[in-house]
């Protein structure tokens, strides 16, 4: 009765140091905060800075990051041109500095930030980092969307190898598009040959499909049933969900569609089309599809609502197969979730509906990138 006495306590012990190391660990994410607007911009000198405010190239108010990719002790973050002033449209922060205000960093250099130069970013809209530190990166070449859209140069999408921040490749996507074309998200996998493929979507009806390897490129026209009940602005979101064997899926739904679907990477590859799409399950409500947890599941909010929620895709598209993995922020609605470090989630998250309406104070909008806590403090400044 002793020994068992003592093995209970021992395994109770055991439990507590358990229990207490998993709240120290959560506390020590939770507390990590990066706040970003406006002035989060770094010029290499004050001079420079005062010549673009000189020639309103730089609008402190007209800057705010949507997309991000974790790369160890940095992230690599999409600040697309919306509304003109914005110096750089895909920038870093320091993840090691102190976790309070950032300051963003052109990325790979300023050299790729030159507005009107077809051989730079003119308003990247996503970005992806795959399994080989490849990052991949949409840029619309349209700038001032928000305003008056100026087509500056042809979309492309950019690869650089984050080992060494060199471009790798650079893909012209002017034969996949239409006038009426609106590219939002892309992700990339490889097949088991090692061979990537990018996927890129068009809200104008369409998967964008590159086959870096060959060369080749395909526009997969979707069913006008997966867009019913969606205007000429709704967002076609666009997920992959990494599976062993070139098995990985392709998860898309539009934020005004009626249901969420998927197809495998490889018929996206050979140019299959409706015959290989699979229908997930049936939206009760619009929801915003904000990235994956690098596994099956895809993390979610409702629209105009901050609670997240996590979905395992090898589950049907139901709200019981949602669990809920943090509260209501009151001030910010989250725009992109991804892995950061040891696996834990980020998310990038702003006061997005004054920035579209143009109300948000002198230094933009207030952004925070933090990670993924169930209790969510409630931080408006």
């Amino acid at each position: 009765m002793g020994c068992r006495g003592n093995r209970f306590s021992l395994v109770l012990h055991c439990l507590l140091l358990a229990i207490i190391a998993s709240v120290v660990s959560e506390h020590e994410y939770c507390d990590k905060v990066y706040r970003i607007n406006g002035n989060s911009i770094e010029f290499p000198c004050e001079s420079t800075k005062n010549i673009y405010i000189s020639t309103q190239r730089y609008i402190a108010r007209h800057v705010m990051p949507v997309r991000f990719q974790y790369d160890g002790n940095r992230c690599i973050m999409a600040l697309p041109r919306l509304r003109h002033g914005v110096p750089t449209t895909l920038g870093q922060i320091d993840l090691n500095k102190p976790s309070c205000y950032a300051h963003i960093k052109p990325y790979p250099c300023w050299a790729y930030q030159e507005e009107g130069n077809c051989n730079s970013l003119q308003s990247v809209i996503d970005v992806f980092a795959d399994v080989k530190r490849i990052l991949w990166v949409l840029d619309s070449g349209i700038t001032n969307f928000l305003e008056q859209p100026i087509k500056r140069c042809p979309p492309q999408v950019y690869a650089f190898n984050l080992a060494n921040d060199k471009t790798v490749k650079t893909i012209d996507l002017s034969d996949l598009v239409k006038p009426s074309s609106r590219l939002q998200y892309l992700v990339t996998d490889y097949n088991e040959l090692g061979h990537p493929a990018v996927f890129v979507s068009d809200g104008d009806g369409a998967l964008l499909v590159l086959d870096v390897n060959s060369n080749k490129q395909y526009r997969v026209v979707l069913p006008r049933a997966i867009s019913a009940g969606c205007g000429d602005s709704d967002v076609l979101y666009l997920m992959l969900i990494p599976k062993p064997k070139g098995q990985s899926l392709v998860v898309f739904s539009y934020l005004c569609g009626q249901k969420v679907y998927s197809i495998k990477a490889e018929h996206l590859r050979n140019g299959k089309g409706s015959s290989a799409i699979v229908e997930l399950g049936t939206k009760r409500r619009h929801s915003v599809f904000l990235g994956t947890d690098g596994g099956s599941g895809v993390v979610l909010r409702y629209r105009g609502e901050a609670e997240l929620f996590l979905w395992d895709t090898e589950q049907p598209y139901r709200e019981c197969n949602f669990v809920q993995i943090q509260n209501a922020d009151e001030c910010r609605l989250s725009t992109h979730v991804g892995v950061g470090k040891n696996q834990h989630l980020l998310s990038l998250a702003s006061n997005l509906g004054d920035f579209l309406n143009n109300t948000s104070g002198v230094g933009g909008a207030s952004s925070r990138l933090k990670y993924v806590c169930k209790e969510c403090d409630d931080d408006c400044y």
